[in-house]
């Protein structure tokens, strides 16, 4: 596995604590699902990278990206107003329309290439 995935998967489950961290919910349920999709991401690296077996069934791959959708789309959707452009300064507005966007794309784009590597095995076996 090449450094920088090693790197990226470390800022992925990271991630996942910072946000535990900064939101007001701690039920159980939340903080397992958080975890969870940040151990199903790091997941699909590890299978990628051939640390783990491909799994027998497409259907374990789908499921763990469906779960990292909803967890981070659906259960985390209270976290984007503490994200919005109300806490920053009119000044910095256009800039921030920019940065983040890119910066939201180039963090997920490994992940996103990763995964349909992932199911392009499924797809398109050797």
């Amino acid at each position: 596995m090449p450094l920088w995935a090693i790197l990226y998967v470390i800022s992925m489950v990271a991630s996942a604590v910072f946000t535990i961290y900064i939101s007001r919910r701690f039920s159980p349920v939340y903080i397992a699902g958080e975890l969870a999709s940040g151990l199903f991401s790091a997941t699909f690296f590890l299978i990628y990278y051939g640390l783990v077996p491909y799994p027998h069934s497409v259907l374990t791959p789908l499921f763990m990206l469906l779960f990292i959708l909803f967890q981070e789309i659906w259960v985390n959707r209270e976290l984007y107003d503490m994200l919005s452009l109300k806490n920053f300064p009119k000044s910095t507005h256009g800039f921030m329309l920019i940065a983040v966007p890119l910066l939201s794309v180039s963090y997920i784009g490994p992940l996103v290439w990763i995964v349909s590597q992932v199911f392009k095995h499924y797809l398109l076996p050797v």
